[in-house]
């Protein structure tokens, strides 16, 4: 399935797009001791791959997207070390089960921000949560139907559109 909006295409990436992804990455200094094609082209369930393609037919960038969510979490304060030690247990517990459950809708990743050094420090050590240096988020407006409604968009949009 590929898609056209102001003269370009989108398509999905496939085995022929291998030789000048491998020459893309490997002429890249930021990418080419951290990924290959196969990172593209080998894709796990809930990710896909595509190549953006202007009004000619050559390729502007390729993306990938995993499908992804955003995490927050507000506490009540503690009462004691016994309360501290319960919110321990159920992060971990509970973060298990919600794993599984994003990971059956083909979630790929749990962002998560906090200012709290403690939690960031409890989130590494007993959550699995790692440092994502150059992390960037861009929050996806709620599409609005024709009527006003908050619901799925009622096509694909055919042109870009200003953002923000």
């Amino acid at each position: 399935m590929s898609f056209t909006f102001d003269g370009m295409t989108v398509r999905p990436l496939s085995d022929k797009d291998r030789p000048y992804l491998d020459a893309l990455i490997a002429a890249d200094p930021y990418h080419r001791d951290r990924m290959n094609a196969d990172y593209f082209l080998r894709l796990a369930p809930g990710e896909d791959s595509w190549a953006l393609e202007d009004g000619a037919g050559r390729v502007v960038f390729y993306f990938k997207t995993a499908t992804c969510v955003r995490m927050s979490i507000q506490f009540p304060p503690p009462e004691g070390i016994r309360d501290r030690a319960r919110t321990a247990d159920a992060l971990i517990r509970g973060l298990r089960w919600i794993a599984g459950i994003f990971q059956v809708n083909k979630f790929r990743e749990i962002l998560f921000d906090t200012e709290g050094p403690e939690l960031t420090q409890f989130a590494k050590k007993h959550l699995g949560f790692h440092d994502a240096p150059g992390l960037l988020a861009y929050r996806i407006p709620v599409p609005q139907s024709q009527n006003g409604n908050n619901q799925m968009w009622e096509g694909l949009p055919q042109t870009s559109e200003k953002v923000g």
